[in-house]
């Protein structure tokens, strides 16, 4: 009956778990039926209304807490794919919505809330679309800037440790890439890479493998961390910010930031 694909995904979602037995704790550690269906339930999920997907979670974590170990079970797929640093599928967005349900949902014991609450804080900061928390930066030669006052239409955060092997990665992804190197030479774009531990030897010394185009930058206080002022659960963490410092990307992968530059040359033409 439904001949749109709006409708039949909205649909599918909202019905996903009606023949799936969640009394039953052997699925549990079934992984080709339960986690795989699992994947292919969140594979749905970008062609999802929010309204329907909002009702899809609800629905499904409902039917979960019929028996305790299974909505733990739930709870946990949705964190691992949805929040965990390593997720190739991790969407803060979509997990923001997990959150919401566990906090507000009266049928859930407070004691399931603690970590939701604790979670969804960190991503309530500078979630898409707010103006990005203000830092400042120190350079090698003593001078400091803030955040806010470097002047580009777009900035890219960049924030690396010395030496770990995904920042190397990262790094020459950007360096290497045709679309940010052009952004950089028109000065459409600045990159900020940012140092938040405490080794500033370490830092010192990995200077000469950040490109002297970039803006290279530590923080001498560890005010970042000690604030929590960003979410850095994982490093490398790529932030993507628009002239006012109004987060486009967040925890953006490589290729996905490569891709969103791309689209907003196409859009200036």
């Amino acid at each position: 009956m439904l001949t749109n694909n709006a409708d039949r995904a909205d649909f599918l979602a909202k019905n996903y778990w009606n023949n799936f037995d969640f009394s039953d704790t052997l699925l549990i550690g079934n992984q080709q039926i339960t986690e795989q269906a699992f994947v292919n339930y969140l594979d749905i999920w970008p062609h999802v209304s929010e309204g329907a997907l909002r009702l899809s979670i609800s629905r499904t974590l409902e039917k979960a807490q019929v028996e305790p170990k299974m909505f733990i079970h739930f709870t946990d797929l949705f964190e691992k794919y949805l929040y965990d640093p390593n997720s190739a599928m991790r969407n803060e967005e979509y997990y923001a919505m997990v959150l919401d349900y566990i906090i507000t949902s009266p049928s859930i014991d407070e004691l399931y809330k603690i970590q939701p609450k604790f979670y969804l804080e960190l991503i309530n900061k500078n979630r898409l679309g707010t103006i990005a928390t203000d830092f400042v930066y120190t350079m090698a030669n003593g001078k400091q800037g803030s955040m806010h006052k470097i002047k580009s239409e777009y900035l890219i955060i960049f924030f690396n440790n010395p030496g770990c092997s995904a920042c190397i990665e990262y790094e020459q992804g950007l360096e290497y890439s045709p679309v940010v190197t052009k952004m950089l030479e028109t000065g459409k774009l600045k990159i900020l890479a940012m140092y938040v531990d405490e080794d500033i030897y370490e830092w010192d010394k990995n200077r000469p493998n950040i490109p002297a185009s970039w803006i290279n930058g530590y923080d001498a206080f560890t005010t970042i961390r000690k604030n929590n002022s960003y979410d850095l659960r994982a490093i490398p963490n790529l932030y993507l910010l628009d002239k006012e410092k109004r987060v486009i990307m967040k925890d953006a992968m490589p290729h996905l930031l490569e891709e969103q530059l791309v689209q907003i040359l196409q859009n200036a033409i």
